[in-house]
């Protein structure tokens, strides 16, 4: 009669394959709400300086009225290919309406000589919006009982 009813997909396996078409097949980001792109929030006029063990990043948020925040991540310089590794979340600021239009200073302590560290920011906002990535920046704490 029919030839292809002749092979039996065993449950588990039947089971696995419907999981995967439900949950994106190994897409690893979550979905973010589409909006109007010119409304994502901004991270504005990145200045940072290196003051021995000390990072100081000074930026402006902008965006949403209700309120802006930012995250900050953080990777390290692997020392044999002097590539980045795995970005992993340093900070995360909660969006609050007075970081909107306001500049923002975040001080980092370099607590290390032996690890080089870039760092990289976005801003966020109440609907969950993010801006773009800031372009890296590149620190190492200082021996400063070094002569």
């Amino acid at each position: 009669m029919y030839k292809f009813l002749r092979y039996r997909v065993s449950p588990l396996l039947a089971g696995l394959m419907l999981a995967m078409v439900l949950t994106g097949c190994g897409h690893k980001e979550a979905p973010h709400p589409v909006t109007d792109s010119s409304a994502k929030p901004q991270l504005l006029d990145l200045q940072y300086e290196q003051a021995g063990n000390v990072l100081k990043l000074t930026f402006k948020l902008t965006g949403d009225p209700k309120g802006v925040g930012y995250q900050i991540d953080r990777t390290q310089i692997d020392p044999y290919c002097q590539c980045p590794g795995f970005w992993r979340r340093y900070r995360d600021q909660q969006p609050l309406a007075d970081l909107v239009n306001r500049t923002t200073k975040k001080i980092i302590n370099l607590k290390t000589t032996k690890i080089e560290f870039v760092y990289r920011l976005r801003a966020i906002d109440v609907n969950g919006n993010f801006g773009p990535w800031s372009k890296s920046i590149r620190a190492r704490g200082v021996d400063l009982f070094r002569k």
